[in-house]
């Protein structure tokens, strides 16, 4: 058995070359290997994250030593895994599963709970104490209200805080009065829980800003991608069964529309190459009975008033509801195209 040493030429203790092997064979096992920051996780919160994650994820606390050892012995098994090892820095976790990481992210992200400010620390966020009524009494608290800069009044027997108020901005270091002044108003401003900082998958290292997704957005984008497939498929006519029923559709009208204007004597279309030819007959024969009154016989004209004033027949105006209601949803489908 190879003997393995330290940088110092130091040999490596029995323990730990086991524990190094123990956690590459369980990173070998795994698909995904999720590296998360664990700074000011509890130890009650880290079980509960556990027992969510029970059947679906393991969470393993190791040394980031063993950790990049174990990442050595990976790379001739899993390719890239190296690029896992310069997000190993600090207090991390590990976390493996088969879940896809982004997936992975979504669930820690809302586990994530709200907790209070330590005095002498530095805040990762502004904190804001909006106005409103405290709940307080008035009392020696509105000194301490005021010596951190909240401006107060009293209204209903309890203290007003009566505007917004910045106490702390991201990087500050927060002061213990203002820590005891957030604790009395009951607002806890940070949001702790398990944050990956990075994500092996199948050969590739995601970095946390690509982890970070808005589903809403990425909805909308799928939504707007499909619409323009969609809509370049009937444009093109791109005969893919989505699209086939619209591009006939569309292709019927405008071989109707085409048959009518070329008076193309076809069964579907001489009534309404006919009823077209009537219509304009009749509207050329007002225009020159108005130059002309006796160059249009009287019967004619009496015919024209008839037919303005006489009802429609039902079975024509179905008909023509109905090609109106196939032109509007031709039209509607070609105003998608511009």
């Amino acid at each position: 058995m190879q003997v393995e040493l330290t940088a110092r030429g130091r040999r490596v203790p029995e323990h730990k070359v086991r524990r190094a092997e123990e956690i590459r064979r369980l990173m070998e096992s795994y698909d995904v290997i999720g590296v998360a920051k664990i700074e000011g996780i509890g130890a009650k919160q880290l079980q509960e994250l556990r027992n969510k994650l029970r059947g679906q994820a393991l969470i393993k606390v190791e040394k980031n030593t063993l950790v990049k050892k174990a990442i050595e012995k990976l790379a001739g098994s899993k390719k890239g895994i190296n690029q896992l090892e310069e997000h190993i820095k600090g207090p991390v976790i590990l976390i493996l599963t088969n879940m896809n990481p982004f997936k992975l992210n979504l669930i820690l992200e809302k586990s994530k709970t709200r907790a209070p400010v330590k005095p002498e620390t530095v805040t990762p966020v502004d904190i804001v104490v909006p106005a409103g009524n405290t709940g307080l009494p008035p009392g020696p608290v509105i000194s301490e209200l005021g010596s951190v800069g909240l401006p107060t009044r009293v209204e209903s027997g309890t203290i007003w805080i009566t505007k917004d108020t910045l106490l702390a901005k991201a990087g500050d270091v927060v002061s213990k009065p203002v820590a005891d002044v957030l604790r009395r108003l009951g607002i806890e401003p940070l949001e702790v829980g398990l944050s990956l900082l990075a994500a092996y998958d199948g050969g590739i290292v995601i970095s946390e800003k690509n982890l970070k997704i808005n589903v809403q957005e990425t909805f909308e984008e799928f939504k707007r991608a499909h619409m323009e497939a969609f809509n370049l498929a009937v444009s093109a006519q791109i005969t893919v069964p989505e699209a086939m029923p619209f591009i006939l559709q569309k292709a019927h009208m405008e071989a109707f529309n085409l048959a009518i204007n070329a008076a193309v004597p076809a069964n579907e279309v001489l009534p309404h190459i006919l009823r077209l030819a009537e219509s304009r007959a009749i509207s050329l024969a007002a225009v020159i009975a108005s130059k002309r009154p006796d160059a249009i016989p009287e019967g004619v004209l009496k015919t024209q008033a008839v037919a303005q004033q006489a009802p429609p027949e039902k079975k024509e105006e179905k008909a023509e509801e109905k090609e109106e209601e196939a032109e509007e949803e031709i039209g509607g489908l070609g105003s998608l195209f511009g």
